[in-house]
């Protein structure tokens, strides 16, 4: 997790099967300068590798980004589209949370927000729907040592500041089918002591329920909390 400046982007077409039929999707080796290191990071030069699965992020050359990732065998990190990497422009909340850990009171944090979707989905214009506040919505946290519930407010946010670090069970309960974003988030997680975890859920009550919750939406969100989640 790091703070840096693309300065170079060098892009590779790489062969894959995409509805039984071969094509190429592109891949990016990105060399970013770092700026601040936060967790994993100490060197001043990192090359980040991007796409190749259909899965990339769009870096551009020239610009500061705030980049979570996966360190790979080989030391480069590897970075998706759904890994919470963002614009340093988009970054602020992220970048307050993360100059202020050395100072920062002992316990984790688990917040995020959940709305619901007040519209179908509309086959011609599929990523566009609006939601409102999913308003005292209960969101259940289960931990080894001690379970928490909290409930969602009027912005459709939701938080349960100071708790100790371990491992964690988020559960939102409901008969309506429920999203995620970003997909693949896990809803079990370890928190070390100052980190993080933010989850974004949708509740789509026009959609079968056919699990409680549903990886990877097939519609993202019109309105409501930004679409990058991650935790840290």
């Amino acid at each position: 997790m790091f703070l840096g400046r693309a300065v170079d982007v060098r892009k590779e077409d790489v062969p894959i099967l995409l509805h039984g039929e071969k094509a190429l999707t592109e891949r990016l080796h990105v060399t970013i300068e770092a700026e601040e290191g936060y967790i994993g990071v100490q060197e001043k030069s990192v090359i980040v590798t991007s796409g190749g699965d259909q899965c990339g992020f769009p870096f551009s050359k020239g610009h500061e980004y705030l980049v979570y990732g996966r360190r790979l065998q080989n030391g480069d990190i590897y970075v998706s589209i759904s890994s919470g990497t963002k614009w340093k422009k988009d970054a602020n909340e992220d970048l307050n949370y993360l100059r202020g850990l050395p100072t920062a009171s002992s316990g984790a944090r688990i917040y995020g927000t959940v709305f619901r979707y007040n519209e179908p989905t509309n086959p011609r214009i599929k990523a566009i729907r609006s939601g409102t506040a999913a308003v005292g919505q209960k969101i259940a946290i289960r931990g080894s040592q001690r379970n928490y519930e909290v409930a969602v407010d009027a912005e459709g946010k939701f938080e349960i500041p100071a708790i100790p670090p371990g491992r964690y069970t988020i559960v939102l309960e409901s008969d309506e089918t429920v999203n995620i974003w970003p997909p693949h988030l896990p809803m079990t997680f370890d928190l070390a002591d100052k980190a993080c975890a933010r989850f974004n859920f949708w509740i789509d009550p026009f959609a079968k329920a056919d699990s409680a919750v549903q990886r990877g939406a097939d519609s993202l969100p019109g309105k409501g909390p930004p679409k990058d989640d991650q935790h840290k």
